[in-house]
Formats: structure tokens, C-alpha cells, sequence
């Protein structure tokens, strides 16, 4: 089936699974981690501590996980960042794209949620800087439900950029 659901459907687990494997199922902003759920995507502002809040929860898709390539987000606009997450039941792979309104790189964390044999199964990621109104792109070959970011921090221009 084409349906965006399509690979993250048979690879996740309904609602009720997920809550009771202990992982609130929403895109939201909590304890200064911001969790993103896969076909959604967040749009934070950070102050000056690099706390995030919440500014916006979209659905859509990423134009790489897309057959057509057709992307459905616009920019995070001035001074915001956004992530978001979806899957491609094609290239069998999560993508995890990054758009940075700021004006200077941003450094963060990232721990995926994905689902294993039916486990609910967490690992630490990369950490990754996008450069000052730059987009950024992060692809894992499991099926991610979803995606914690954190730990959000200026850094020099030249470490760590992931694509």
C-alpha cells in the first residue's frame, strides 16, 4: 500500500502497546527534551539556557521519504527550529530532517525509538550540529517510531554536521 502509514503501520504498534512499553505516543516538549513522532513534525523556539518550547505540532511528510519526492513542510520560519520524522516504506529507512531558522548552528542529541521483534527498543544516536538556516538530515534503517532531541547547544561551525 502507498499510504503514508505504510511502513511505520507494520512496523509499529497501536496506541495501547506503545503506552503500556512505557512511550507516550504524542509529539510534545518535556523535561527539555522535544519528542517527535513519526509523519509529525515539531516546531520549538529555544531561550537563551537552550531549553525548547513548543511552538507548533504539524503532520506531513519529508520529500526523501516520499515515491514522488513531493515535500509537504515549509520552512521553520525566523528563530525557530523544527525536526521532523517520517518513514519510507520504499527505501525501507526513517528520516529525520532538521531545518534551522536560527541565525548560528545548533547542536543536539538524538535518541531513536524503534520497534524490534514487537520491543520498544532505544538507542542513543548521533549528535549532529546544523548550520545557522541550514537543513539537516539524519536516516536510520529501522523502522523509528520516534525521535528525542536534546541537550540543544550553539557550537562552532565546523563540528559534527551530519547529512
Amino acid at each position: 500500500s502507498s499510504s503514508p502509514a505504510g511502513f511505520s503501520a507494520r512496523a509499529s504498534a497501536p496506541v495501547e502497546a506503545l503506552k503500556a512499553a512505557g512511550l507516550d505516543p504524542r509529539t510534545k516538549v518535556e523535561g527539555g527534551a522535544v519528542q517527535v513522532m513519526t509523519g509529525q513534525r515539531a516546531v520549538i523556539r529555544l531561550d537563551e539556557a537552550g531549553r525548547p518550547s513548543l511552538d507548533d505540532v504539524e503532520a506531513g511528510r519529508i520529500g526523501k521519504a516520499v515515491a514522488d519526492g513531493k515535500e509537504t513542510y515549509k520552512g521553520a520560519g525566523a528563530g525557530k527550529l523544527a525536526f521532523a520524522l517520517d518513514a519510507s516504506v520504499e527505501k525501507r529507512q526513517s528520516v529525520l530532517k532538521i531545518w534551522n531558522g536560527l541565525t548560528r548552528p545548533v547542536a543536539y542529541e538524538a535518541e531513536i525509538t524503534a520497534l524490534r521483534g514487537g520491543k520498544l527498543m532505544k538507542r542513543m544516536s548521533t549528535i549532529c550540529t546544523v548550520p545557522a538556516g541550514a537543513v539537516g538530515y539524519e536516516v536510520w534503517p529501522d523502522p523509528v517510531i520516534s525521535v528525542t532531541l536534546s541537550k540543544f547547544a550553539e557550537t562552532p561551525a565546523d563540528k559534527h554536521v551530519c547529512e
